[in-house]
């Protein structure tokens, strides 16, 4: 039996204003980021934050709640050491110390989950 074939259309485009961005259906955007070089605590719905200078003192604070399933990652673009508390989190203080390193937290409902890559 001979069946049509379909062409294939990508269905995920990236965007330079909008980043990755699904063209049909309800979609996603992963397009919310904030750069820092100072301690202060993170919002609940900044996807990515990228630490472009030294932060130290009180360190970048993931956000005490979030929607359950909520991701955060944050990552140095410095060789500066990059503090992100522990605080709000299953693990203690890491330090981010060269371009690259990074943690990705998942909010459980109750606190973030963090794993992190350190170079």
């Amino acid at each position: 039996m001979w069946t049509k074939r379909r062409k294939i259309m990508p269905k995920v485009k990236i965007s330079d204003a909008k980043g990755l961005v699904q063209s049909a259906g309800a979609g996603f955007s992963v397009s919310s980021s904030a750069s820092v070089s100072a301690a202060g605590a993170l919002d609940a719905t900044t996807f990515l934050t990228v630490a472009t200078g030294a932060v130290a003192g009180g360190g970048l604070v993931l956000p005490a709640s979030a929607e359950t399933g909520a991701i955060k990652i944050i990552i140095a673009d410095t060789a500066d050491n990059v503090l992100v508390k522990g605080t709000n989190a299953t693990t203690g203080d890491i330090t981010l110390t060269n371009i690259g390193d990074m943690c990705i937290c998942v909010f459980n409902g109750t606190e973030w989950v963090v794993g992190r890559s350190l170079t």
